[in-house]
């Protein structure tokens, strides 16, 4: 009998286990399969056609989208019939489930390394042109193949009527991932406190162990689905992106044989309707710093194309406002399809593959070389709209200088104005409107042309006129002096510095005088020092290790200008250090002439490079070639920017050597370091999107140079000299109450001018004023007689903002990103014909305003 009972418990225990097998092996989960790609990056003619057939072959398998806009101007003229029939599936079947479209952006670009106002055009642009091909597409769920996040998309999601987002890039990390974070479903808060639903990467959801490129929820496979029930995730979900011209159909069954079963195929958009309701999604306020993108900052071919695409950027950004103030004072036509194609060009230098395999293509047409054309092709159309303000100058008679300001604060600022041929070779001084001498300055360019420099003052968003006259201008105090060691002291009204030769010309004191004589280099260290390992010497090299020649370029009216000449391993090397006499700013020009091919980073990885490893030499910043900022007392806080947001870094350092460690260590605009109390700090701007260097013994420190094998095991070389731009600006309180992102904007985009010739109009305008110098007009744009303003707010004032509006309009209204009205706008009236309204920003937020019919009003001299 004792057997027979300890039988029958053993069969009751088998059937309960085997029962609790089963359960489990009952309990559903879900896949989102699709394709990555387009006519840039991969997408074979074939890719149609054979969607279709995949997915009338098989009616459980449903597909998400990421293909290049673009892709379908090539595919409905070269595969015509296969495209229609594509077409015809997406209207009848694919768009009532089968299809998604996830994203739309022209290029597929990362986000993070862009500007906010470039992040809205490749929607923009990308969704209008879907809709050409598929007029019934919606975009309701924002997902990707690479990690192309920000902090901010939520906002600009929302703005275009998405309704959901996924957090994650399961199949294709090579260039980073995000943070791992909560369960099924999270509510992804950006900065400024926009909020949508979005599946996250989940805290269980780890790194691959056997390569370096992916998620495990990549495949579904049943240790993932195991980790994802025993963390009490409801409904697990995984998802691959498959490269266009894979040709598996199904991901699951075809590439992937071992999987959890039951596993449904889905959409994102349906899978999130489906548990939205049923799960409790956790707070996520998505940072900067959560997303960790790992490419090879610091490569000479990354630093150009980022450069190139910043000057891009700018330019077009600028034309457009300089543009619409064209229309608005002349009438000239606003010309929308010529800023479409260099949007068009400056898009696709922002597509993700140009950033992580720049190398890739025939020589010659490389994604590096495509970023050079298509940037240069951006800047050719922007220039040539905003040369249409300036009239031409004939003979002697020109002597009037307009200058503009595309920012829409009023601004004191260096202009710098080619002198035409007839005056090159006579004194002259700028008078202002009033009569007033302004502080000026003759100088050549790097191309040897003669530039004429003063300091203006222009309102927001318009143009101020100022007279040349011939004259011998005042002469201005000496500011630099040359000591007899070599040494070279600079004083101005902001400063007191000394650059020391016997210490390879670096900056070895710097006092602020306007902040109570405070010295900013910590004693016994050298700012603006460069220092990198050379692996084949295995070997540290400081340029303040070898004497440098430092000598005076120019002391004027408007700056004092220093160049110091170096070498480093043998490279010769030199800095321009400009001292502005009416700015805080200083500015540095950084020039490496490379004597063949350096080896700078970690380690050599030149015979040894193997994908699967996760360390890496070009990880490591530290042994990169970095430029030095050793600042007293500065560090405990440290701020960046990024697209529409400002981040205070929870890290301790931004070091890491190997791919499952990725911090963020992305300077977008600038980085800002402050001490403990935030009462005073310095800013850190770039010319480029980079990495910058925090670490415990350096509180700041900015990439410079990386040679030597990096991703896919390409060697990345020095293609010639490296040339960039930086600045530094002392301040004091925090970097609001300071205006560093103001500060930021103005480096950007400087005041434009030229000489004109002497006519009718006022000599001087404005279209807006606001009350708070840190509201910024991120664009101007026309649509027909329509005016379009984007403010963007990095003030934490809670209060409405006025915005005096210098024209006139029938109705003022706040649109969507897609144009839709939000709400009616109050303006009112003054007696002089000015409106005003009131803005509602929070912190970190954008709003358009569309003014229909706008006007200048006639009396806005």
């Amino acid at each position: 009998m004792k057997n027979n009972n300890l039988y029958s418990k053993f069969i009751i225990l088998v059937v309960l286990v085997l029962g609790a097998f089963s359960l489990q092996a009952q309990q559903k989960t879900w896949f989102v399969d699709g394709y990555h790609g387009g006519v840039y990056g991969h997408y074979p003619e074939w890719q149609a056609k054979f969607m279709v057939e995949k997915l009338t072959a098989n009616p459980d398998w449903k597909i998400c989208l990421e293909i290049e806009p673009e892709t379908w101007d090539t595919v409905s003229v070269h595969d015509a019939e296969n495209f229609k029939a594509l077409q015809e599936y997406y209207s009848t079947t694919g768009r009532f489930g089968g299809i998604e479209f996830v994203n739309p952006t022209w290029a597929q670009p990362y986000c993070y390394n862009v500007s906010g106002e470039s992040n809205i055009r490749q929607f923009k642009y990308g969704m209008a042109k879907i809709r050409e091909y598929f007029p019934e597409a919606t975009f309701t769920t924002y997902s990707v193949e690479e990690p192309c996040f920000t902090s901010s998309l939520p906002q600009i999601l929302k703005g275009f009527g998405f309704k959901y987002a996924v957090l994650r890039n399961p199949n294709t990390c090579w260039g980073g991932y995000t943070s791992a974070f909560g369960k099924d479903l999270v509510n992804w808060i950006g900065p400024d406190g926009t909020s949508m639903p979005a599946v996250p990467r989940y805290e269980c959801e780890g790194l691959s162990t056997i390569n370096c490129y992916a998620t495990n929820s990549n495949a579904n496979s049943e240790e993932f689905i195991a980790a994802c029930f025993a963390d009490g995730i409801k409904y697990p979900v995984g998802m691959t992106f498959q490269d266009a011209g894979w040709a598996h159909g199904p991901w699951l069954g075809n590439a992937i044989k071992e999987y959890y079963k039951p596993s449904i195929y889905t959409t994102w958009t349906e899978y999130i309707d489906m548990v939205k309701d049923e799960v409790e999604a956790t707070d996520w306020a998505f940072r900067l710093e959560d997303v960790k993108p790992g490419l090879v900052w610091g490569s000479q071919v990354l630093q150009k194309l980022a450069q190139e695409v910043r000057v891009g950027e700018n330019r077009v950004v600028m034309a457009e406002k300089m543009a619409s103030l064209d229309y608005l004072y002349t009438g000239k036509a606003w010309p929308d399809a010529e800023f479409a194609e260099a949007w068009r060009t400056l898009m696709l230098a922002q597509h993700h593959d140009c950033w992580i395999v720049p190398y890739n293509g025939r020589p010659g047409n490389t994604w590096a070389d495509k970023v050079t054309r298509w940037t240069g092709s951006s800047n050719r159309i922007a220039d040539e709209k905003i040369a249409r303000l300036f009239s031409e100058v004939e003979g002697n008679d020109a002597k009037y200088i307009r200058v503009f300001n595309t920012l829409g604060n009023i601004r004191t600022d260096r202009v710098s104005v080619e002198l035409p041929g007839s005056m090159k070779l006579k004194g002259m001084v700028v008078i202002d409107q009033h009569g007033k001498e302004l502080p000026s300055q003759c100088t050549a360019d790097n191309d040897g042309q003669l530039m004429l420099q003063f300091e203006a003052t222009v309102p927001g968003m318009g143009y101020c006129t100022y007279v040349v006259k011939e004259k011998k201008s005042k002469t201005s105090p000496v500011s630099a002096q040359q000591l007899s060691d070599g040494n070279v002291i600079i004083e101005t009204e902001y400063y007191t510095a000394l650059i020391d030769s016997k210490r390879g010309g670096t900056i070895t004191s710097l006092v602020d005088k306007k902040n109570d004589n405070r010295q900013l280099v910590e004693k016994g260290k050298e700012l603006n020092d460069l220092r990198g390992y050379f692996y084949r010497e295995s070997k540290f090299h400081d340029g303040s290790d070898t004497p440098a020649k430092v000598s005076i370029m120019e002391d004027g009216g408007m700056f004092t200008r220093i160049k110091v000449e170096n070498k480093l391993a043998g490279n010769s090397y030199y800095q321009v250090i400009t001292f502005n006499k009416h700015n805080p700013r200083i500015d540095f020009e950084l020039h490496i002439d490379w004597d063949g091919q350096p080896g700078i980073g970690a380690y050599d990885q030149s015979n040894n490079y193997k994908a699967e490893v996760r360390a890496k030499a070009f990880y490591n910043d530290n042994y990169k070639l970095h430029l030095q900022f050793p600042l007293q007392g500065l560090g405990e806080k440290l701020l960046k920017n990024g697209p529409f947001d400002v981040c205070e870094s929870e890290l301790d350092n931004t070091l890491y050597s190997s791919w499952d460690s990725i911090k963020h260590n992305v300077v977008l605009n600038w980085v800002d370091i402050e001490d403990a109390s935030k009462a005073y700090g310095v800013a850190l701007f770039t010319d480029h999107t980079t990495s910058y260097l925090q670490t415990e013994e350096l509180p700041l420190g900015l990439t410079v140079q990386y040679v030597g094998r990096a991703l896919w095991g390409r060697n990345y070389r020095v293609h010639g000299p490296t040339h960039m731009h930086y600045a530094l600006l002392p301040h004091a309180g925090d970097w609001e109450a300071a205006g560093v992102e103001v500060a930021s904007n103005e480096w950007n985009e400087p005041l434009t001018g030229s000489f004109v010739k002497s006519d009718s109009n006022p000599l001087k305008r404005s279209l807006l004023e606001y009350d708070d110098a840190n509201i910024h007009v991120s664009s101007v744009t026309m649509d027909g007689g329509d005016m379009l303003v984007r403010f963007y707010s990095t003030s934490s004032v809670d209060k409405q903002h006025e915005v005096i509006w210098n024209c006139t309009a029938d109705k003022m209204e706040q649109v969507d990103l897609n144009g839709k009205k939000i709400s009616d706008v109050q303006a009112n009236k003054a007696s002089n014909g000015e409106m005003t309204t009131k803005l509602s920003l929070p912190q970190f937020g954008f709003q358009t305003i569309k003014l229909t019919n706008v006007k200048m009003r006639k009396d806005d001299q």
